[in-house]
């Protein structure tokens, strides 16, 4: 039954990303139409032979249709990518053949080529609303900090007054606004999303999440109860800390509803910092850090120490929230110039891996100031 979910899903995920290629007779359709089979074919294939089926209380065995595992490997994906790139090279203005490339860059986490497809996508048709949501998207998966930039503001909104539909666009002006500290702006971005979508659906139900706990921040009463709050925007820093200091355990179903951190400056450090900075407090992956963090927390002109709760409401993302995560690495810094890419004279913690589970408040003692 497991398998037979697995390939349903996947299948069904290639179908919606290549729908758009599907319509019509054109050039690209017979492409298409083999990776709608042959990507869930290779994911099947990687979960068996890299994933850990034990995980799920399997035995390590093939998938119920091995003929399926055999169809792909990574070496056949390499194939048809070179293939889709022969093929624009005899039409180097293809758009179709160009967003093919990229949406199956996209499938196999090759985001940096996905940009470069996407960015000759955006010059062949500058004014294509769906061409600039997905290079908007993909900016972020290749940026070190995961912000969403001012020219990729500028472009989704360029993107939403010619075609208001495009939902994934909405969804990520709403995480500009959150991310610009603007909680307002990012509710009302993603209220517009959800009267679009199809009520109680998962999606929906996840947009709503977000738009809950972007209201408990702001103080206001959300209209419907998803999930129970992370956390009440506080009007000073000291109701800050007078709300949060008490650890956060998790709740009884095992929802994870938040994890408490205080922010502390080192005795040398505390007389260096100038006022005015801004504090990011970083969530990533354990691990190297590469792409975008899992989530961010933006606080201008913090007064130290400071307690937060880092939650859901932090992802950066809707597909990657950090409660998908067993453990994560927090680490807080002080910007003097206001961006979140870390810069000579900024003033840092040191990464600390965190357990999501753990009820403890985490303390990151900012006392490394970068050259």
């Amino acid at each position: 039954m497991f398998w037979t979910l697995a390939a349903v899903a996947l299948f069904t995920a290639a179908l919606v990303t290549f729908l758009p290629l599907l319509r019509g007779k054109t050039l690209w359709q017979p492409v298409a139409l083999a990776l709608v089979f042959l990507l869930p074919a290779g994911g099947l294939w990687l979960y068996t032979e890299v994933g850990t089926p034990e995980a799920i209380g399997l035995p390590s065995s093939p998938p119920a249709h091995p003929a399926a595992a055999d169809a792909m490997g990574a070496t056949d994906i390499d194939t048809m990518i070179a293939g889709l790139r022969s093929k624009l090279t005899e039409s180097p203005d293809s758009l179709e053949g160009w967003m093919l490339l990229a949406r199956t860059l996209k499938t196999t986490q090759r985001y940096p080529e996905a940009l470069d497809a996407l960015q000759t996508a955006h010059r062949i048709a500058p004014d294509n609303p769906l061409v600039m949501v997905e290079l908007a998207e993909t900016r972020v998966f290749v940026s070190s900090d995961g912000q969403i930039d001012a020219g990729s503001v500028a472009m989704l909104e360029r993107a939403m007054e010619l075609d208001p539909t495009q939902q994934k666009g909405l969804w990520l002006l709403g995480i500009a606004a959150a991310q610009a500290g603007d909680l307002a702006g990012a509710i009302g971005r993603w209220e517009t999303l959800l009267a679009q979508l199809e009520p109680g659906s998962p999606v929906a139900q996840s947009v709503l999440s977000q738009i809950n706990e972007a209201s408990s921040r702001l103080g206001t009463p959300a209209e419907t109860s998803v999930a129970e709050p992370a956390e009440q925007m506080p009007a000073s820093a000291a109701t800050d800390a007078a709300k949060q200091a008490a650890p956060s355990e998790t709740a009884a179903d095992g929802v994870w509803r938040g994890t408490p951190v205080r922010v502390v400056p080192s005795e040398a450090a505390r007389s260096k910092i100038p006022a005015g900075g801004t504090l990011f407090v970083v969530i990533r992956s354990p691990g190297p850090a590469v792409g975008p963090p899992l989530g961010v927390r933006r606080v201008i002109d913090p007064v130290l120490p400071l307690d937060l709760t880092i939650s859901d409401s932090d992802s950066m993302l809707q597909e990657r929230k950090i409660s998908l995560e067993t453990e994560v690495q927090v680490q807080a810094r002080i910007s003097l110039s206001g961006s979140p890419a870390a810069a000579a004279g900024d003033w840092q913690s040191a990464p600390v891996v965190v357990p999501l589970r753990v009820a403890n408040t985490v303390e990151l003692l900012i006392d490394q100031q970068l050259e």
